[in-house]
């Protein structure tokens, strides 16, 4: 396997692993404390959405003009799950908000490396 492919699939590993502990200790682990109807459970949907917006990223990442339509499409897609998250009464904003930094946590995890290059004190 090539060494970027490779690297692509370690990313989206630690990415997954992140994830799913993520949902298990702020989802599950409250919803088995408090009862399923709690509202400020972690969003498994926003969480699960996120990574399966990353994945997507690594073949759209592959061609320059499909990227900035491919954010305004994540963040519609995102959006639409909020808002319907919300109108359903399945969470509130903490909930959402749970599962919106569980999914930038997984992914800013996975690539370590080049996010404390960027980060200054």
């Amino acid at each position: 396997m090539e060494h970027r492919a490779r690297e692509h699939w370690h990313h989206i590993l630690i990415a997954g692993t992140i994830t799913v502990a993520g949902l298990l200790l702020f989802k599950y682990i409250p919803m088995w404390i408090w009862g399923n109807d709690i509202l400020f459970d972690a969003s498994g949907h926003m969480s699960l959405a996120i990574f399966a917006l990353y994945v997507m990223w690594f073949f759209i990442d592959q061609n320059k003009k499909w990227r900035i339509p491919y954010f305004f499409f994540a963040t519609l897609i995102l959006a639409i799950i909020a808002i319907h998250r919300i109108i359903t009464n399945a969470h509130n904003d903490v909930g959402l908000l749970l599962g919106l930094a569980l999914g930038m946590l997984a992914i800013g995890i996975s690539h370590w490396k080049e996010v404390k290059k960027r980060l200054e004190f």
